[in-house]
């Protein structure tokens, strides 16, 4: 298909914005998933996880999840070549997206490492140093970082 007939053909581009817009379509969810839920002792990465990224308990508010994603995401995306011209044609002609959101899912995971290696893109509070021997916050034992994936459901 030339650029030509990309540009003026708008079915496929009308199909797959209806099957983006379809309840059933696929979605990609990040976070503390299943498998990588539990930790070697104590609560699990998804308890530990959301009193960080809620403020549960008292724990200072370290959103690794959604404000990382919220604030980042486009601009990762922007660079990671998903909206090109060429690989959209290339979704609007295989008729699927399922394949395309776990890519975008996978970007995302990307923002989530970016934000736990920037202390949440600078807006963390630091942790108390004092008793830690890894001097990042929320890096301590890598289990809550190294827990995070994405699906497609």
């Amino acid at each position: 298909m030339s650029n030509d007939a990309f540009e003026y053909s708008d079915k496929g581009l009308n199909n797959l914005l209806k099957a983006l817009s379809d309840d059933r379509a696929p979605k990609a969810r990040v976070g503390v998933l299943g498998s990588k839920d539990g930790r070697k002792q104590g609560n699990s990465n998804a308890t530990i996880g959301l009193k960080h990224e809620m403020g549960v308990d008292g724990a200072e508010i370290r959103s690794f999840l959604r404000i990382p994603i919220t604030d980042e995401l486009q601009r990762f995306l922007d660079n990671s070549g998903l909206f090109t011209k060429e690989l959209l044609q290339q979704v609007i002609e295989a008729g699927s997206v399922e394949a395309w959101v776990s890519k975008i899912g996978i970007v995302a995971e990307a923002v989530v490492a970016e934000g736990f290696a920037t202390g949440g893109f600078g807006k963390w509070k630091p942790s108390n140093m004092k008793y830690k021997t890894v001097h990042q916050t929320l890096i301590e034992t890598q289990q809550l970082r190294n827990s995070i994936t994405s699906d497609t459901k």
